[in-house]
């Protein structure tokens, strides 16, 4: 992070980088890395939410509760699905159960799931 990058701009950084390398690696056909890579890329965003003073965001279970008050608060249900669909990803990594058609059907909802995230961490 260089001194003029914000935390916001950090996190949006790094769950583009993460996009691509999961397209990358689900494309070449690692699943089980790419899927994880999924996950990863939509966490930026909520622990973007959540640095206000005061509110805890070291766990999953936080970064959760942040997007659905998003959610909520934007009276979109889709950021909550979505959130869901990207969670899913996490047991591939254990289990390598998902088919490659399935996460790259999932990558344009995570990645839109995202710019929600972003677009209201930044405001």
């Amino acid at each position: 992070m260089t001194n003029a990058e914000s935390t916001t701009d950090q996190h949006a950084r790094v769950a583009w980088q993460l996009l691509e390398d999961a397209r990358r690696e689900i494309a070449t056909g690692d699943t089980v890395q790419g899927s994880e890579k999924a996950l990863g890329r939509h966490r930026p965003g909520p622990e973007s939410l959540l640095r206000e003073p005061g509110i805890p965001h070291g766990k999953c279970a936080h970064n959760r509760h942040a997007v659905f008050e998003l959610a909520e608060k934007l009276d979109n249900p889709f950021v909550r699905v979505t959130f869901g669909v990207a969670e899913s990803c996490h047991p591939n990594f254990y289990n390598d159960w998902m088919e490659q058609e399935q996460l790259d059907g999932y990558l344009p909802d995570i990645e839109a799931l995202v710019n929600i995230i972003l677009d209201s961490a930044a405001s």
